[in-house]
């Protein structure tokens, strides 16, 4: 199994090799409006750790934000800037190297596609999940892009296979090791906390009450949340003033739906209808053949789990959010496309065309993926590392007055504080100068009136 998750994984590094070359994102740098400040919160990580170990944080994250207005860690937890920070320390921190972090961290849940997929239908099933996931859109856009998503998946994942280890034995290792992973994944975004559905759906649809009984579970779980609670009691009024909508029944309506949209235009009808066929074939058998049936459930509640918490919390309703519900969608798709397949191989009137057929609901659940990286059009080069490095001298003190969109704004102070690690010199955002917003941008409004 191991041979074959690793093998997922160079399939998921080649499919992000050619998705960032179609696109350049390698090459242009931290175009998107969120890029520059995942990116800038990790360099300054890395710079407190090098020249400032010993300062209070607080009294540097001040004076850097002061310098470079990006920073942004409060309205995002801080643990992937701590790892970033701590790379940093080994390799330069600079746009180019963010990118080929985001590529082999976006990967990891490639891992567990195949994994899944040899433990329930075999090497050549696991394989072809590999291609299907890594091709869908909302990965393919993951390479490009330098968010917090793509760790977030990946996170989701092993929290849920950390969970179904623990069902098995419930130990205290693994109690703890669910526990950390649910700690980690929301202590790098707020969806985080989507994790916490995932043993509720899955208890719901196996009716494995029996592993309520272990008192390790409610130990790590305690001990999980005593170190994350106080991070959002602090931060909640921050990470709020992001949301775009007001919770409720017709906000929860409107992300169900659109989310279930997305992950339909990422694998096509195809795979709700074979995830479905999947679930009923290995509910038939989860008596004699009980792994399958437990690997099902894990990928289901994870789907819910996502569901749940992007319709509960009224943040938005972008595509990315459902990157933790693509990869046990397409374990699910794939297992029942196999499970299908066996079953008409088994029966009296099979046919060879049928093989063409399995052929043909493969091939439908690539073409969004295809079709996404034909048409998709090259990542935005603002050019601002070529701006950066005519104007940045590290000896000089300058403040530069930068008016331009969020992307560009971020892009510009990104490049500069990367080349002034000593704080010389001050970025002026004019779009925080001369008006006032929230932090996504809206309730836009001028400081300053001129009658005239």
């Amino acid at each position: 199994m191991w041979s074959v998750a690793f093998a997922g994984y160079l399939i998921a590094i080649l499919s992000g090799c050619i998705a960032l070359y179609l696109s350049q994102a390698n090459s242009v740098g931290l175009s998107g409006a969120d890029e520059p400040a995942h990116f800038l919160n990790g360099v300054f990580v890395g710079t407190y750790l090098k020249n400032n170990f010993l300062m209070n944080p607080l009294t540097y994250a001040a004076d850097y934000y002061l310098h470079y207005p990006k920073i942004s860690i409060g309205h995002w937890p801080p643990a992937y800037y701590g790892f970033l920070g701590v790379l940093f320390l080994v390799v330069p921190p600079t746009p180019e190297n963010a990118i080929l972090i985001n590529l082999f961290v976006s990967a990891l849940p490639a891992v567990a596609v195949a994994a899944a997929l040899a433990c329930v239908s075999g090497v050549r099933t696991a394989l072809l999940g590999a291609v299907t996931y890594t091709l869908a859109p909302l990965v393919v856009e993951g390479f490009n892009f330098f968010m917090l998503d793509q760790v977030l998946a990946a996170l989701a994942v092993a929290a849920t296979a950390a969970w179904l280890a623990y069902v098995n034995r419930q130990t205290w290792p693994r109690a703890f090791l669910f526990a950390g992973m649910f700690a980690v994944a929301v202590l790098v975004k707020g969806n985080g906390w989507l994790v916490v559905f995932v043993p509720a759906w899955y208890l719901l649809l196996s009716r494995a009450w029996r592993v309520l009984a272990a008192p390790a579970i409610y130990v790590a779980v305690l001990v999980a949340a005593g170190i994350v609670l106080p991070w959002y009691w602090i931060t909640s009024g921050i990470a709020t003033d992001g949301f775009n909508y007001q919770p409720g029944l017709p906000f929860a309506l409107l992300a169900l739906n659109r989310n279930i949209t997305t992950l339909s235009a990422n694998l096509s009808w195809v795979a709700f209808l074979l995830a479905i066929v999947g679930i009923g074939m290995k509910y038939r058998t989860r008596h004699r053949d009980p792994l399958p049936w437990q690997v099902v459930c894990g990928c289901l509640s994870l789907i819910l789990a996502t569901l749940t918490l992007q319709s509960l919390v009224p943040a938005d309703t972008v595509d990315r959010y459902m990157a933790p519900a693509l990869p046990p969608l397409v374990v699910l798709a794939l297992a029942g496309m196999e499970e299908l397949y066996r079953w008409l191989r088994s029966r009296q009137h099979y046919q060879p065309w049928f093989s063409l057929a399995f052929v043909l609901l493969g091939v439908l659940m690539l073409v969004p993926g295809i079709r996404h990286l034909s048409a998709r059009m090259q990542k935005v080069d603002f050019r601002m590392q070529a701006v950066a490095s005519l104007l940045a001298e590290p000896s000089v003190a300058r403040t530069y007055l930068i008016d331009g969109s969020a992307g560009a704004e971020g892009a510009f102070i990104a490049e500069m504080a990367v080349r002034d690690p000593y704080l010389k010199s001050y970025v002026v955002r004019s779009s925080k100068l001369f008006s006032e917003s929230n932090f996504m941008g809206a309730g836009y409004r001028m400081k300053f009136t001129d009658p005239k």
